[in-house]
């Protein structure tokens, strides 16, 4: 009997199962592939939510300084020499700077000031608390983009002097200045004066810093309860970096804005989404519209630390009373004498920014999380190129 035409039932068992293979390892090979880009791309967002989060710090620190004095900005200090200016940040409990500053410095460390690092168990979704403190930085620059409708900047002219003609005054008090238009047309641009903005006035008598709380025509106030603690001081209680202790009639005065920005680890609002936050000045005037919100920058970021490079250390090599190797904080306040090291003494500052991956990587036998840190120097613009030789002009006479 002659065969007919077709597969028998092994050849087509035999078939289907080299076909069940074929696609298997091809699944498989698809699967790797659809993980490994998977992975490619957690790493990629990491990495680029840590440079999104370094490029505000470094743009900062970079001007930290500009248009203000080296030394820093003075601060109201009672007849005890005791400060009480509230510091800027998520520090729990509330604090201020330290009380023994007479300064703002450009640069103000917060070693371990900051909220705890957290991260989150990739297998069980718990939020993990090794009990880290993370810290904080306050940096501090002048506006030097402030400008009016007529091409003047705040800063340009005194608020009163006779050429040219500007007929502006200065509350005794310290309460509020008044421009004249013909020097600056308030509110300026192309972001005009408003409340929450940090105004220093310089004279030869000093500075003084005040915290706008209202804007009136040509008018800038500073009434009393401001967030910061600076406004409605009396010179007598404060005889030192109040307006009201550095006002005379005859003094010529004049006025920058200032911006503090602080950055910090907000790992509270979200535990499982810790975020790096830019703060500009306070936040909390008036209270039912914040004048400058947190701004969120990089999410994800589980820790943040700071380490600085002074100048002229008066501590031996690699042993700081507040840590080892590059200081976390200088040891002191107060600068030198007996060897205590001054935040006017920093030169650099070397940050460290640590993250995670938005979404764990699935793959076998396992999931986790990506984790990257980032880390970097920045030298301080108006702080790092000091003269360090002495000279003939700048020798202290012998005996």
């Amino acid at each position: 009997m002659k065969r007919g035409n077709g597969f028998s039932l092994v050849e087509l068992m035999t078939a289907m199962a080299i076909l069940t293979v074929v696609v298997a390892a091809t699944v498989g090979v698809l699967i790797k592939a659809q993980q490994a880009a998977n992975g490619v791309a957690l790493a990629a967002n990491t990495q680029e939510n840590l440079r999104a989060g370094m490029h505000f710090l470094v743009r900062d620190l970079m001007q930290a300084g500009e248009g203000v004095p080296p030394g820093g900005i003075l601060i109201p200090t009672n007849t005890s020499g005791a400060s009480n200016l509230n510091r800027p940040g998520i520090i729990t409990p509330a604090t201020t700077f330290p009380t023994a500053n007479t300064l703002l410095y450009v640069i103000s460390p917060g070693y371990g000031l900051g909220q705890d690092a957290k991260t989150v168990s990739a297998s069980t979704n718990a939020v993990l608390d090794g009990g880290l403190a993370t810290d904080i930085i306050n940096v501090v620059y002048a506006d030097n983009t402030l400008i009016d409708a007529s091409g003047n900047y705040l800063n340009s002219h005194p608020v009163a002097s006779a050429a040219p003609v500007c007929g502006g005054t200065i509350n005794a008090s310290g309460t509020s200045v008044t421009l004249a238009a013909s020097c600056f047309t308030m509110p300026g641009g192309p972001t005009p004066i408003a409340p929450g903005n940090l105004i220093l006035f310089t004279n030869v008598n000093g500075t003084a810093l005040e915290y706008v709380t209202s804007v009136s025509g040509q008018t800038i106030n500073f009434a009393a309860g401001d967030p910061a603690g600076l406004n409605g001081l009396s010179a007598a209680t404060y005889p030192n970096g109040t307006v009201a202790a550095i006002k005379a009639s005859t003094t010529t005065t004049t006025i920058t804005r200032v911006w503090m920005v602080t950055y910090y680890i907000d790992s509270t609002t979200n535990p499982s989404q810790p975020q790096l936050v830019r703060q500009v000045n306070y936040p909390g005037y008036p209270s039912a519209a914040p004048a400058n919100p947190p701004t969120p920058i990089a999410d994800c970021v589980e820790n943040l630390s700071f380490s600085y490079d002074l100048v002229n250390s008066g501590a031996p090599t690699g042993t700081y009373t507040n840590g080892p190797g590059d200081a976390p904080t200088p040891a002191s306040w107060a600068g030198p004498p007996a060897g205590a090291d001054s935040p006017v003494q920093i030169r650099a500052v070397n940050v460290t920014l640590e993250a995670r991956s938005e979404y764990p990587f699935v793959a076998a036998p396992g999931s986790d999380y990506f984790h990257n840190s980032l880390s970097t120097q920045t030298s301080i613009r108006n702080l790092a190129f000091v003269n360090q030789f002495t000279t003939k002009t700048t020798a202290t006479p012998g005996p």
